[in-house]
């Protein structure tokens, strides 16, 4: 598959509710809710704002796996 956000060659895991665990070399690892995998269909994320708010997450959250949520979803 594709990764969501750069678009390069990525792994993914289904998760409960929908989600999606996503790993990408470039983009690291992030988990996708499914209300904004259903959004994807006909939206876009603003990949260079997303990316800095995964970074974000990673850094003040000190967790190794950042999430894209209805709350956390920047989109073009």
């Amino acid at each position: 598959m594709k990764c969501y956000l750069c678009g390069l060659d990525a792994q993914k895991t289904d998760e409960a509710n929908g989600g999606q665990l996503i790993e990408c070399s470039d983009c690291g690892t992030y988990r996708v809710s499914g209300l904004v995998l259903k959004e994807l269909e006909v939206k876009a994320f603003n990949f260079p704002k997303m990316r800095d708010d995964l970074h974000r997450q990673r850094q003040f959250n000190a967790t190794l796996v950042a999430e894209i949520n209805t709350e956390t979803a920047i989109w073009v």
